[in-house]
């Protein structure tokens, strides 16, 4: 008589019933477990690898989610917030550029310095102290002087000093853009190209537009750029 050492269940019961070969019902139930037991056997593991790399995907979340507060800016003598009555929530998900009276700021760090005179003398931050004051104390002598911001003519396009584009930031802005828009596209997420301007209540308009000038030149064809500005202000009562 044949052995048969490895019938599946189908297989036992068919041969069984056409006779062709004597199955007992212990074989049949020994054919189940050793079925069962290579199903097992095939199941696939995680290893050190594939837990690395859930891992590695979860922290990328984590860090792309975890977005700094826009409007986490501690005030000092030489960044004072503008103030107004608006009651509208920031973005969470936008590009934060801050201008102080030092230096224009991109995810946190100064990329470019804000010239500051006074009487055509540089600011020191006691003029700053003094300037702040104006609003409690206007008949103080500083408040009469006029203070000018700008930026450099050495860190503008050409080094032309009545250019609108300002390079440094211009290019951390496209360092940044880029490095955001594969962000979105790894995630599924349209980049959506909004900038908040967190600026000191004494920065001139003219700067402001240089700033705003220079971040509307940012972008990759075809995948977008920076087109929608809000100014980030310090809400006061009605």
């Amino acid at each position: 008589m044949a052995e048969n050492k490895d019938l599946s269940p189908e297989q036992a019961a068919g041969q069984q019933a056409a006779g062709g070969v004597g199955v007992t019902e212990a074989q049949t139930e020994d054919a189940q477990d050793r079925r069962k037991s290579r199903l097992y056997d095939e199941k696939v593991t995680l290893t050190i690898t594939s837990l690395m790399d859930i891992m590695t995907i979860l922290l990328f979340f984590l860090i792309i989610s975890s977005t700094t507060d826009p409007l986490n800016v501690v005030q000092t003598a030489a960044m004072q917030f503008a103030t107004s009555t608006a009651d509208v929530s920031p973005k969470d998900d936008s590009i934060p550029i801050l201008i102080s009276r030092r230096h224009i700021v991109l995810d946190s760090k100064p990329v470019v310095a804000v010239s500051c005179t006074v009487d055509k003398a540089e600011c020191t931050d006691q003029d700053f102290e003094r300037l702040n004051q104006c609003e409690t104390k206007p008949l103080d002598e500083m408040c009469k002087k006029e203070f000018r911001f700008e930026i450099d003519k050495q860190d503008k396009e050409k080094s032309d000093p009545n250019s609108l584009v300002i390079e440094p930031l211009r290019k951390e802005l496209d360092r940044l853009v880029k490095q955001q828009i594969a962000e979105d596209e790894a995630l599924g997420r349209k980049f959506k190209g909004v900038v908040t301007l967190i600026a000191d209540r004494e920065i001139p308009f003219r700067l402001l537009m240089e700033v705003i000038y220079t971040a509307g030149k940012v972008g990759v064809k075809g995948k977008g750029g920076l087109s929608q500005f809000r100014f980030a202000i310090m809400k006061t009562g009605n």
